[in-house]
């Protein structure tokens, strides 16, 4: 009977413990966008959580990139390309995004895909 108490104990305080990790924790859009992702034409592109990150435009150079969420928009700064927009309304993270820029720079627009750089257990 004692032994049943104890795991009866145990498996509450368990539950009890998960549901006050996630509790109060709400994912912000940076953090939902947050990732790797790999550009049809061999582009990278690292956004992070913090608002940096990187981007390669298939050189050997990698860039280091600014970016913030506006409106319906991810707003990617550096100093290489200046300025590169992704639409993301109606889109998700998961979806296939189209990385932009302005007219008279030297990027292309094209298409990424989101990729996991490892698998959780």
């Amino acid at each position: 009977m004692k032994k049943k108490a104890v795991v009866a104990l145990c498996s509450l305080m368990a539950v009890l413990s998960l549901a006050a990790c996630g509790k109060g924790k709400e994912t912000s859009p940076e953090s939902e966008w947050a990732g790797v992702y790999i550009g049809k034409d061999g582009s990278l592109l690292i956004l992070c959580e913090d608002g940096g990150g990187y981007i390669n435009g298939g050189t050997p150079d990698n860039y280091k990139i600014k970016w913030k969420i506006d409106d319906d928009e991810i707003v990617i700064k550096c100093d290489r390309f200046e300025k590169l927009i992704i639409d993301i309304d109606d889109a998700e993270p998961d979806d296939t995004i189209c990385v932009s820029g302005k007219e008279g720079q030297s990027w292309r627009d094209e298409d990424f895909d989101r990729t996991e750089i490892y698998e959780e257990d």
